[in-house]
């Protein structure tokens, strides 16, 4: 019986993130959200915010702003359009909320090589703004990734130290590869890497590290003495690694590593070790469209 009132719970909340889905820009009565739910309106909230972690208004704002962030970098929308799809009468009022949910304001984010997510996380609601829809993960188990377990080779590799925000590493991973043209080394460069140190929650944005990177074949002819004091020859962090695949934005990605170690690591039986969260990019986002960019997103494990 337990299992069959909580997986009711469930479906019923379920209906109304559907219908906050469907209807996040016209005004949402609790009373109606209630009925849909079939619960009484003097619990219904209660049960609403234990299951997802949130209040109806933050859901709301979560898919407003998670929409009109897509609308920025995917669909290109100018601020102005933004703002009025997402129910803002100024751009002021709008850029002021998307600053605090993002922590950007949105003509920044547009353009940011990989935009901060959408603060704070919520392992418990899962939003596509590509489909509109909006999926509540009540069981560690239903994730909704796909876990494949490698190992890494400790490939060669030049590594350019980035420290500030994660958002800006585009113009480290624009600096490495001018240095990697300058010096015709491309013939050689076999993928391109991230390396991430640290949680971009815990840790204040001008202290995190990131090392952006590519590979090369064994034996390229490396100058180390032409390489700028924040950059190295080094391997990569080789090893057994959780790996997901990351399709679209890169706005996406410190979600993914979120249900990753959220989601998936407890449930899965193993151990994180002290590598550092590695992402394989496998394409150029200078040569495709950002809804077709592919990165492997990796979490180090033990063993």
């Amino acid at each position: 019986m337990r299992k069959q009132t909580e997986a009711s719970y469930v479906e019923r909340i379920g209906r109304v993130l559907d219908r906050i889905a469907d209807h996040a820009d016209t005004p949402l009565k609790l009373n109606e959200l209630a009925e849909t739910a079939a619960f009484s309106a003097f619990h219904f909230h209660r049960v609403f915010r234990a299951l997802t972690g949130e209040t109806v208004q933050e859901v709301v704002r979560r898919v407003r702003m998670s929409r009109a962030a897509h609308a920025l970098r995917i669909e290109r929308e100018t601020v102005t359009e933004a703002a009025l799809a997402a129910g803002y009468g100024s751009t002021e009022g709008f850029a002021r909320t998307f600053r605090q949910c993002f922590g950007l304001p949105p003509s920044i984010y547009r353009t940011a090589k990989a935009p901060p997510p959408y603060r704070p996380l919520n392992t418990r609601i899962h939003y596509r703004p590509e489909t509109g829809s909006i999926r509540l993960i009540a069981d560690r188990k239903e994730h909704g990734m796909q876990v494949e377990i490698r190992d890494i080779k400790p490939d060669p590799i030049i590594a350019w130290r980035h420290v500030g925000p994660y958002y800006e590493v585009g113009a480290s991973f624009g600096a490495l590869s001018g240095w990697v043209g300058k010096h015709a080394l491309y013939p050689h460069v076999t993928g391109c890497f991230g390396l991430s140190y640290d949680d971009a929650g815990s840790v204040p944005e001008a202290e995190l590290r990131y090392d952006a990177c590519v590979s090369a074949r064994e034996g390229t002819p490396i100058p180390v003495d032409a390489l700028p004091e924040n950059a190295r020859v080094d391997t990569l962090p080789a090893g057994r690694y959780a790996c997901t695949m990351l399709e679209g934005s890169y706005m996406g990605m410190e979600d993914c590593f979120h249900r990753l170690l959220g989601l998936w690591l407890p449930e899965s039986g193993e151990s994180l070790d002290e590598r550092p969260c590695l992402e394989c990019y496998l394409n150029d986002p200078a040569e495709v469209a950002e809804v077709e960019l592919r990165t492997l997103i990796c979490i180090p494990l033990n063993g």
